[in-house]
């Protein structure tokens, strides 16, 4: 992938505000006059525990296994919160599919994620894990109905589909060669594949599978306006899928060769197709370590991407606007780079990867973004930085109030931040219950 010019955007730097600490912490500074002691109606759902950067290693695998999500009203009753195992979400965040392996066999759990309650669960023959760092080892519909597992056991890939519904195996796939999960088509009748190739340079085909005639179709998934480029390379750091569930768009960073890029995959209901992608390229600066911050959220109206990283001062708006079947019009229609600013004890290896990094205003005006530390807010018709908030806190994740009036912040090591965007005033989140809060995963009314 080639890369992008940069442009130097205006640098509009405000007052950073004071960060506090929160639930389960030691107060590193003094908490700000304001919500700490209100009662939020959103119901924030929280993923707690260390993540798992590098899936592939036992350790990884670990504090995958220990992450839970725990859902609770800011200053409301601790008591009342709920908790979840880690898993894969449906799209409208009501059902949860988590597995949880034991001695050769895995108990698959339905769950409604607003009671806490098992809708059903049932056993499969095999390893697999819901849970993790990125996307190889588990895909599912958006409709949480039918789900994709890669069996980590297994000397050769094999591949469960399950359908979550009826609580069964629908069938049990075995290929040659290796290959780990990418994207499951809405009507659950088409898996994406990732085959590595395991050559030095790490790269891959993009596969599909016909999961109704039992078949790994023989196309590679490929950008036809770059035919040369079959092979990709990198790893998908985040994702944004459109509202009907039918376009996977995964931001991919290669930091050994300083590219990021966002692969959109049409995830096509049968092998008819369209079978094809296209990789939208992204800016870079100096330091191919720093890409990791990259983040990605996309408009209310699902036409607009925006990637951005403010540990290296760099946005990027991108159209995802429909181009018709087997068309798209996807780019980069603006760019601009900013001036990030860095504390004197910042040490990049400490910081954890970001977990949904940006949030967007109600009135889609503003788009703000986590850096190595504070919260950027930049204008998303100049993608100029407005200000900067909370520039003491190592942020992972944001979210906005169902209200728009309240950006939430997770610092892992304090706790949730409420930062009132009228007023720019911090507060702690009163009756947090995650221990160490490394993202939030959605919220609701």
């Amino acid at each position: 992938m080639s890369k992008l010019a940069s442009i130097a955007g205006a640098i509009a730097l405000s007052v950073a505000l004071v960060a506090t600490a929160a639930c389960g912490a030691q107060r590193v500074l003094p908490p700000a006059s304001g919500q700490s002691g209100a009662t939020s109606h959103d119901l924030l759902y929280v993923v707690d525990g260390a993540s798992a950067s590098t899936s592939a290693s036992a350790s990884a695998s670990a504090s995958a296994s220990a992450q839970r999500i725990v859902a609770f009203r800011p200053g409301g009753n601790p008591a009342a919160a709920i908790t979840l195992p880690a898993g894969l979400v449906s799209q409208d965040h009501q059902y949860l599919v988590a597995a949880s392996a034991h001695a050769g066999s895995t108990t698959i759990m339905l769950i409604n994620t607003r009671t806490g309650a098992s809708v059903r669960s049932f056993a499969l023959a095999g390893t697999f894990a819901t849970a993790g760092w990125g996307y190889g080892d588990a895909a599912m519909s958006p409709d949480a109905h039918w789900l994709a597992l890669r069996d980590l056991a297994a000397p050769a890939t094999t591949i469960a589909l399950v359908d979550t519904q009826a609580g069964a195996l629908v069938s049990s796939l075995r290929l040659n060669g290796d290959f780990a999960l990418d994207a499951l088509s809405p009507n659950g009748a088409m898996l994406y594949l990732l085959q590595n190739l395991n050559d030095a340079q790490h790269h891959y085909y993009v596969r599909a599978y016909d999961l109704m005639a039992r078949q790994l179709l023989d196309t590679i998934v490929v950008d036809k306006t770059a035919l040369d480029e079959t092979q990709m390379r990198g790893s998908a750091l985040t994702r944004q899928v459109s509202s009907d569930g039918t376009v996977d768009y995964t931001l991919y960073i290669d930091p050994a060769a300083n590219i990021a890029f966002i692969h959109a995959l049409p995830l096509a209901s049968g092998p008819s197709g369209p079978l094809f992608a296209h990789c939208i390229d992204l800016p870079s600066g100096q330091s191919g370590a720093l890409l990791r911050y990259y983040t990605l959220t996309m408009s209310a109206d699902g036409t607009t991407l925006y990637a951005a990283n403010a540990a290296l001062g760099l946005v990027a708006r991108v159209n995802v606007a429909g181009g018709g079947p087997g068309v798209f019009n996807d780019q980069v229609v603006a760019q601009a780079h900013f001036t990030p600013t860095m504390l004197a004890t910042t040490t990049y290896g400490a910081q954890d990867p970001l977990y949904n990094g940006a949030a967007l205003a109600a009135d889609q005006r503003t788009l703000y973004v986590a850096g190595i530390h504070g919260i950027w807010a930049l204008d998303t018709s100049t993608l100029r930085p407005q200000a900067t908030y909370l520039s003491q806190a190592s942020i992972t994740s944001l979210a906005l109030s169902v209200d728009g009036k309240t950006l939430y912040a997770a610092v892992p090591t304090q706790g949730i931040v409420l930062l009132s965007l009228a007023s720019g005033q911090a507060s702690p989140a009163a009756g947090c219950p995650a221990h160490a809060p490394w993202g939030i995963a959605w919220l609701t009314a």
